[in-house]
């Protein structure tokens, strides 16, 4: 591209970046992961971003590899980037954080500075494991109270 067709706006250059990555995958993923990811990618959005669940069918659950993941959260960073003020999270790479207790294969998009240093890399994953404790507890506890006052067969 020359440079007078280059998008002088950032949040315009982080848009052209996410059309571009888009296509590029588009190009080389399955169909069926690529469709998978990118209504991930609405649900995402129509859910107004942030902390989202998942609730994928069997099959689904298969097309969603480590490396569907793995793109997922470049996305999710370049929708982030397109925020003003935000710009640099188009930057941010997928950090493997490993298996901890309770989380396993976790995956975080961070700044470059942070995937090159291990023991950041191990609090995030140490803090994701409690929280992904926590839920799993909480989770235990409020169908425990749904058996006991009779709302659930369990």
């Amino acid at each position: 591209m020359a440079d007078a067709e280059m998008p002088e706006d950032p949040a315009a250059l982080v848009r052209a970046r996410y059309v571009l990555y888009v296509e590029t995958l588009r190009a080389r993923m399955p169909p069926a992961q690529f469709g998978l990811l990118m209504e991930v990618i609405r649900e995402y959005v129509k859910a107004g971003g942030g902390r989202f669940r998942l609730d994928l069918e069997p099959e689904e659950k298969e097309l969603f590899t480590e490396e569907v993941q793995h793109e997922l959260l470049n996305l999710l960073g370049l929708i982030g980037a397109m925020e003003p003020g935000h710009e640099d999270r188009a930057d941010r790479v997928v950090a493997r954080l490993g298996d901890g207790e309770h989380v396993k294969a976790a995956m975080s998009l961070v700044p470059p500075d942070v995937a090159d240093d291990p023991d950041k890399l191990r609090a995030m994953r140490d803090k994701l494991d409690t929280q992904q404790h926590q839920r799993k507890q909480d989770e235990e506890t409020v169908e425990g109270i749904a058996r006991a006052s009779g709302m659930s067969d369990g």
